[in-house]
């Protein structure tokens, strides 16, 4: 199977744009959220939806795929449960015959042109793609137009568990990548480790503080700060 065939997902989102002129209309009953979606924090969030739903009606139809009789979100579950909230009886959906996988890779790139997701989300959703359904980095580069370098940087914010994303969020920090960082170096006493240039004559020099590692790490950074010395001829 060629990468185009089995990596369609940016494709689906052209094809799902140009149908949202004449959606089908659906039963609320028949639709559920799909569990497996991307968007982890807020998807029940209807604050802002709400309001402008029932004095506009919806403005852009909903995404399902057909499982078992019934109807799963791809894209638009906040505007699904908006309509529940409103009373609504049905609601205009687009119906896609993409399978379960290419499915998940359209609701996440979905969602994230949009910027609906934060770094962390962003991060859960590469781990999934690459462990599970066994994408490589560069696959999951294309899909959302990220660098190799900034793939791993949200992969391995990822390793964060969402009672500390929240507590982040809850201080009034934005989840940001920097601030998402310091907080996995913190949970992993990884703090320490700080290099800062010296202010000097025109001689470049760093200043290492080791003070807060702990005594194996230590030892260990240690051996190898040694080993570079002596590869790079450094005898202070």
């Amino acid at each position: 199977m060629s990468k185009k065939t089995e990596f369609q997902a940016l494709d689906l989102i052209s094809a799902y744009s140009e149908k949202k002129k004449n959606p089908s209309h659906l039963e609320l009953s028949q639709i559920s959220p799909n569990p497996t979606q991307p968007r982890l924090i807020g998807r029940e969030d209807t604050t802002d939806l709400v309001p402008s739903m029932e004095r506009l009606g919806l403005i852009e139809p909903i995404l399902v795929r057909k499982d078992k009789g019934k109807y799963l979100i791809v894209a638009g579950e906040r505007r699904y449960r908006a309509a529940l909230k409103l009373g609504w009886k049905e609601i205009p959906a687009i119906v896609t015959d993409a399978n379960e996988d290419v499915c998940y890779e359209m609701s996440l790139a979905e969602n994230e042109k949009r910027k609906n997701l934060n770094p962390w989300e962003v991060g859960k959703a590469i781990q999934f793609l690459r462990k599970e359904k066994r994408k490589t980095a560069e696959e999951v580069s294309e899909l959302l137009g990220y660098s190799g370098r900034y793939v791993k940087q949200l992969s391995s914010i990822a390793r964060l568990d969402q009672k500390s994303v929240m507590e982040l969020m809850i201080s009034g920090k934005p989840l940001s990548v920097k601030n998402l960082e310091e907080l996995l170096k913190r949970k992993e006493n990884r703090g320490g480790e700080m290099i800062s240039p010296r202010v000097g004559s025109g001689i470049s020099r760093v200043s290492i503080n080791v003070g807060k590692l702990t005594g194996k790490v230590r030892d260990n950074f240690l051996k190898e700060l040694g080993l570079l010395k002596k590869k790079y001829g450094i005898n202070e």
